[in-house]
């Protein structure tokens, strides 16, 4: 599952500003994506263009934390940019009865208490946010990569992290740490050692520095950033995971908007998931994740199929 890395080239043209997350998406914790921050100076508005003059547009509040690069951040002109926020612009783009408006919020309580109709935060699926939200067809995957010390030799799967010894910083909740919860019940001779606190990257990725963890495993895109963004280059380095690895723990690493659990939500997750699935099929998700991640992070067609919930 090798990935040419490209992004960090396309970060720095695009003027990014510096990024935080406590676990998102796909490999993070199962709150993540949410913002404590409730300010909604840098918003911005997509207009379709191809709504005709005459009928009334039916607004869409969509919501994001706005900081998390390369999928969703502020750019030096103040305005939201990103991977996510291309394609949530371009699947309103094809939809001419809706007029959508973004902001910067707490996205998973923005949209759980009926303020905002849609969050765009690079959500992976998990069935407690199903239980409150519905999930759209995907828009993109991603893949993940090792965070060790710059002269720790390279794991070559999860029984050889067990089998080190090598502790784990992991958010209580998240895919990764339900994901070696099971590997640790499945192999009790190889039990790797999770340490589960609330630390953000930064922090989590200093303990593997300072030698009170041994590991990290982490978003590739995100780790191209981060890593930089840090003055960690030179200490830690980013080693590929073997695909029979990614493939336990992240089976579907897949990302998706998320919408209140209504009859409001429904349709809109319908509408959207039919832009979506036409994104798909002309080449446009696979241009989007291209131009800013350097690779085709498009999903599989057979992901098309029907939404998670």
């Amino acid at each position: 599952m090798k990935k040419t890395k490209k992004l960090w080239a396309v970060l720095a043209a695009a003027g990014l500003v510096a990024a935080s997350f406590a676990g998102c998406g796909s490999n993070a914790a199962a709150n993540a994506g949410s913002s404590s921050s409730d300010s909604k100076a840098a918003s911005t508005e997509a207009k379709s263009s191809s709504a005709t003059d005459s009928g009334e547009k039916k607004v869409v509040k969509a919501v994001t934390s706005g900081t998390l690069a390369p999928y969703f951040y502020v750019n030096d002109d103040n305005e939201l940019t990103g991977v996510d926020i291309d394609i949530v612009k371009e699947v309103f783009n094809r939809l001419p009865q809706y007029e959508l408006q973004i902001e910067q919020a707490d996205a998973l309580q923005g949209v759980l208490s009926g303020q905002y109709d849609i969050a765009v935060n690079n959500y992976g699926y998990t069935e407690e946010r199903a239980d409150s939200y519905y999930f759209s067809l995907p828009y993109k995957t991603s893949f993940n990569e090792y965070i060790q010390r710059t002269d720790d030799e390279p794991l070559t799967s999860l029984e050889d992290l067990a089998d080190r010894g090598y502790k784990i910083e992991l958010g209580a909740g998240s895919l990764t740490a339900n994901a070696l919860e099971k590997w640790n019940a499945d192999n009790p001779d190889h039990q790797i050692n999770i340490v589960y606190s609330n630390a953000g990257f930064q922090v989590r990725y200093q303990h593997i520095v300072d030698g009170t963890t041994d590991v990290a495993i982490d978003d590739g895109p995100i780790i191209d950033n981060l890593l930089p963004q840090f003055g960690l280059e030179g200490q830690l380095v980013a080693n590929e995971i073997d695909a029979e690895t990614e493939d336990f723990l992240f089976p579907q690493n897949n990302t998706y908007f998320l919408f209140g659990k209504n009859e409001e939500g429904a349709a809109l997750r319908e509408d959207v998931d039919k832009a979506l699935k036409e994104m798909k099929e002309d080449g446009t998700l696979s241009k989007i994740t291209t131009e800013y991640l350097g690779v085709d992070t498009s999903p599989d067609e057979k992901y098309f199929e029907e939404t998670p919930n």
